[in-house]
């Protein structure tokens, strides 16, 4: 039996990770509620951060204040969600849009955990995979360094953890953040009821509030 545990200590550890992310999650939804006055409750200031644009320029948080954001954290070489999600994310990119709030009171923001694989051009042609394609006037793909980038997700409430095949497991959710930083919700982004409306429409509740 102490073989076992030896030979598979990192797994088990792993899945009691996730698990407890997940039972996590749960949680934070059931508190949440239903209703958008519930759901939408201010948890706590956003983490501040400094990262670089695909063109290598320097994009700080508080360049984005004042706009309702989605932070999302992924990589481009996962093997499951992050294809997946950035696909729901598209789309939230073109409702947003015909609200006309893209760019203008909303951005959304990918950030990836795995910096030194997804350089500038391995990310543009991540994004070119998509029939609609990120526009890069309200959404930002960034890098930073990688223990900086996974510090920074840990302070968003995001899980990452490095394996030894060189791949990630993370934390699958789209973070809601107000025109004033506050994290305003945690979306469980493999929930297959969760559909690009309901976030839009959380979008633009927040988009109205002074």
């Amino acid at each position: 039996m102490s073989t076992f545990f030896e030979k598979n200590w990192f797994k088990l550890a792993l899945g009691a990770i996730l698990i407890a992310m997940i039972v996590s999650f749960a949680y934070k939804l059931w508190v949440n509620g239903s209703e958008p006055d519930q759901r939408l409750t201010a948890m706590k200031q956003s983490p501040a951060f400094s990262l670089q644009d695909l063109d290598g320029n320097t994009v700080n948080s508080a360049d984005t204040d004042g706009k309702v954001r989605l932070v999302y954290f992924f990589y481009s070489f996962c093997p499951d969600v992050c294809m997946p999600t950035t696909f729901l994310l598209t789309q939230v990119q073109d409702e947003l849009k015909k609200k006309e709030l893209f760019g203008t009171k909303a951005e959304m923001i990918s950030i990836t955990v795995d910096p030194n694989r997804d350089t500038p051009a391995v990310l543009k042609e991540f994004g070119s995979k998509f029939e609609s394609k990120p526009d890069p006037s309200g959404w930002m793909f960034l890098r930073g360094e990688e223990a900086k980038t996974h510090k920074l997700a840990e302070d968003f409430g995001i899980m990452v953890i490095k394996e030894k095949d060189g791949n990630f497991s993370h934390s699958n959710a789209i973070l809601l953040v107000d025109k004033k930083g506050k994290l305003r919700n945690y979306y469980d982004a493999s929930n297959p009821e969760l559909d690009a409306d309901h976030i839009v429409k959380d979008v633009v509740t927040l988009s109205k509030e002074k």
